[in-house]
Parts: C-alpha cells; sequence; structure tokens
C-alpha cells in the first residue's frame, strides 16, 4: 500500500492511497469519502481491508481541502473532488474495472465519475449517498438572510447550524453544473444504494430519487430500519461481494 502525492491542475497537493491491482482485469476498489472525512475513515479502512484480504486493486484520494491534501475548507468544491478522483486514475494509468464505493459526498462523486469513465466502472456502491446535497441545503436548512450574506461574499461556518461545516456562494453556484437529479444519471451498470431510515442528514427518500434518475436497471435500495449517517454495522464487504460478481458476469 502507497501513500503518494500530486499537484493536481487547480494547483493544491492531493494525497492518496493506493494499492495497484496485481494482474490486468483484477478489479480495483475506489473508495470515495463523506465530506469533512478523509481517505482514513472507518469505511475507508474497511474497505482497503477488503481489496487487501481478495487480492484487488485499492484507491482513495483524499479530496482538496480534506484529510491531509492542500486547501482550506471555503475551498471545497464540487467540481474540485471529481477532478482529484480523475486526475489520479489518469495519471497512474489505471485501467482495470473499477468498482466504486462513496459515502455522503463521496456518493455523489461517485455517480459523476461513473459517468465520465462509463465503460471502466462496473459498479456503484453508495452509503446514504449526498447526489445533489448542496441545493437542499441552500433551499431548506438557511434563511433569506443567511442566502443573502453567502451572496455578499461572507463565508458561513464551522459552526453548530452548518454541522461544523463550511460554506461559501460560490460552492452552491458552481456545483449548478454537477447536479444529478434534474436529469438522468448516464450510467448503465449495476447499483447498490444503501440509506438508513433515521438519516438526518441526507434524507433516505435522496437514495431513491437517485434509483429513478439513473439510466441502469440493475438498482437495488437497502433501507436499513434505524441507522443513521454512519451505517457501520452495514455489511459494505458482502455488497461489494455481490457487485463484483453483477460486474463480471455482465463483461462475460
Amino acid at each position: 500500500m502507497n501513500t503518494k502525492k500530486l499537484k493536481n491542475t487547480a494547483g493544491y497537493l492531493i494525497t492518496y492511497t493506493l494499492m495497484p491491482a496485481l494482474t490486468t482485469g483484477t478489479p480495483v476498489i475506489v473508495y470515495l469519502h463523506g465530506l469533512k472525512s478523509s481517505r482514513h475513515s472507518e469505511k475507508g479502512k474497511r474497505l482497503e481491508k477488503y481489496a487487501y484480504d481478495n487480492k484487488y486493486g485499492f484507491l482513495a484520494v483524499d479530496y482538496t481541502a480534506h484529510g491531509t491534501s492542500e486547501g482550506l475548507p471555503s475551498d471545497f468544491r464540487i467540481e474540485r473532488c471529481l477532478n482529484d478522483v480523475l486526475e489520479v486514475i489518469q495519471v497512474e494509468n489505471i485501467s482495470n474495472p473499477l468498482y466504486l464505493a462513496g459515502s455522503s459526498l463521496g456518493g455523489w462523486i461517485a455517480f459523476l465519475t461513473a459517468e465520465k469513465l462509463s465503460a471502466q466502472v462496473k459498479g456503484v456502491l453508495t452509503f446514504a449517498a449526498g447526489v445533489d446535497f448542496l441545493p437542499m441545503i441552500w433551499e431548506h436548512l438557511f434563511t433569506d438572510e443567511i442566502r443573502n450574506l453567502l451572496k455578499k461574499g461572507i463565508v458561513l461556518g464551522p459552526n453548530e447550524l452548518t454541522k461544523g461545516y463550511c460554506f461559501s456562494y460560490a460552492m452552491f453556484t458552481e456545483a449548478e453544473p454537477y447536479l444529478l437529479l434534474n436529469r438522468r444519471i448516464l450510467y448503465t451498470g449495476p447499483v447498490i444504494l444503501v440509506h438508513g431510515d433515521k438519516d438526518d442528514l441526507i434524507p433516505y427518500q435522496n437514495s431513491f430519487k437517485i434509483k429513478d434518475a439513473l439510466e441502469s436497471t440493475d438498482v437495488q435500495c437497502h433501507l436499513i430500519k434505524g441507522e443513521g449517517h454512519a451505517l457501520l454495522s452495514y455489511p459494505m464487504e458482502n455488497a461489494l461481494d455481490l457487485l463484483i460478481h453483477k460486474g463480471e458476469e455482465n463483461d462475460g
């Protein structure tokens, strides 16, 4: 397992973990972490061990302004997260089949990545997928007063209202080209969407909206009774086993 760094095209030094696949055709698990998290989260550690135990490749990237990558919280942008992942895959010349596992924000990045690399991405697994969560915050969490302050260039948070996050007006406006739930999600491979029915950050209904927006006809929604946002009790390893089986079956 190698920890590596890359100066991205935006000028930030980003950090990532890479365990190369041993042979051509071997799956590579790509872990995409959530907002204010990192590649070393509990899910990341579990998926790294899963990949190691099964002799798969593994990749996890600390997006700009996350983990040990450069950037301030106010530097967070959806486009930067996506490009960080795509640039690492390109620079490392990873051509193996990819299986994306995205948590919260990482679920949004997973589907954007799957659209960009649709032939290479063989399956997507998400946990409390935060697809289009920024418009949700703008419309349902913020008051008119807060929205006006943001429009004037004031950066909000981190504080109790923002649940420890940091938001700028540019985060919302620059995310608009990357919204997915106002159109079809152009990915046709197998997808497993996992959500807790007690999630107080991303409502579980969001995963059902994603299901309806996907072009794929092979979509499973796993709604876990009593679970919140973390979903650490969910057997994600079993879900990846199923996803990889489906991906290999589709290729065969």
